[in-house]
């Protein structure tokens, strides 16, 4: 077991993914509730790092930019702490003398950058044959929630840990921007977002699916829909319009490219439901406690669900034999996609909402 008191600073690696980061919340607020004392950094992509900005537990934050895969993440040139490779993050790293690192990332390169950085306890998963590479090696349960995986890392410190809402220190500006974009809408007609768009193509749900959701809502609560993320997004969210039945009644409000993250976060705590595709987006509105439904087919909601008030995850009830894959294989069909209906998905949303 690890001497708490003893540890005077510490470094999180989690970086990437939106949810991941969104999730990485909840363990830096029980974090520094058991050791007030220690000074808490964490390493975190340029894009989805941006949640964490303002967070009154981490003292700096650092950015490592080396991806190229995540269609939504961008190349930060504002950010002093920034770091465009491996080696050079590794060196500096190693001079800010960590007491202790926890690697929440699960590639060996985490777990290695973690080694290099000198510091004395590496906690981290046991997986993809890195164990040799921590001090403290912990199981991650593959049918767990990850943010209960995450929490499993604070073991060695003895730390009972609470289950907390994620929480996003937005700014006094972020959110007069975010309202000023709702102020052309009618304030006594329900604000809905609709988020179709995921980094992979397996989770998303037809186009002509969402437009007859949309049109379902607005005939029964004069929904108005506001659609976010980022600017490649857009013409999705123009196509959706185009197969609405009533799309020259309906009110939309298409804000792809014009919100950061952050910006989304304090847009959505003015909206009244959400219905989204598994992604990053859906964690955020989940952390306002609005209503949000989630549409799942090739992942599970066992391990993914974004934590959150009201929080509801919709599937079909008898599960396909491939199903879930969590976007492991290749498919050429989507069926666990196609068999969520509009139909079943609206029956779903009835009953707790209420306006």
């Amino acid at each position: 077991m690890i001497d708490k008191d003893k540890i005077k600073k510490i470094l999180i690696l989690r970086y990437r993914f939106i949810g991941d980061t969104v999730l990485t919340i909840p363990f830096i607020k029980n974090l520094k509730n058991n050791l007030p004392q220690a000074k808490i950094d964490i390493l975190v992509s340029p894009n989805s790092g941006e949640l964490i900005e303002g967070n009154p537990n981490i003292n700096k934050i650092i950015y490592l930019d080396t991806s190229k895969f995540h269609k939504y993440e961008h190349r930060s040139k504002e950010q002093k702490l920034t770091y465009n490779s491996f080696l050079s993050c590794a060196k500096a790293l190693r001079k800010e003398n960590y007491d202790l690192v926890f690697v929440l990332k699960r590639s060996f390169s985490s777990a290695l950058l973690a080694f290099l950085s000198g510091a004395k306890y590496k906690i981290g998963f046991n997986t993809e044959l890195r164990g040799f590479l921590l001090s403290h090696r912990i199981k991650y349960d593959r049918n767990s929630h990850e943010l209960e995986n995450f929490l499993r890392c604070l073991s060695p410190l003895n730390i009972k840990h609470q289950k907390y809402i994620p929480e996003i220190f937005t700014t006094k500006e972020e959110e007069v921007k975010s309202h000023d974009f709702l102020s052309s809408l009618d304030r006594f007609k329900p604000k809905v977002l609709i988020h179709a768009t995921s980094a992979h193509p397996y989770k998303s749900w037809a186009k002509h699916y969402f437009a007859k959701l949309i049109d379902f809502l607005y005939k029964e609560i004069n929904a108005q829909f506001i659609f976010t993320g980022a600017d490649i997004d857009r013409d999705v969210y123009d196509e959706i319009i185009n197969l609405c039945t009533n799309k020259e009644k309906i009110t939309f409000l298409n804000l792809c490219g014009l919100l950061t993250l952050r910006e989304c976060y304090a847009l959505y705590k003015e909206l009244n439901l959400a219905v989204c595709v598994d992604s990053g987006n859906a964690h955020l509105a989940a952390s306002t406690n609005i209503p949000t439904y989630v549409l799942y087919g090739p992942t599970r909601p066992e391990c993914w669900l974004p934590v959150g008030k009201s929080v509801y995850p919709l599937r079909i009830k008898q599960l396909l034999p491939c199903q879930p894959c969590d976007v492991k294989v290749e498919c050429s069909h989507i069926t666990c996609m196609k068999l969520l209906t509009p139909e079943f998905v609206f029956s779903k949303l009835k009953d707790p909402i209420a306006f």
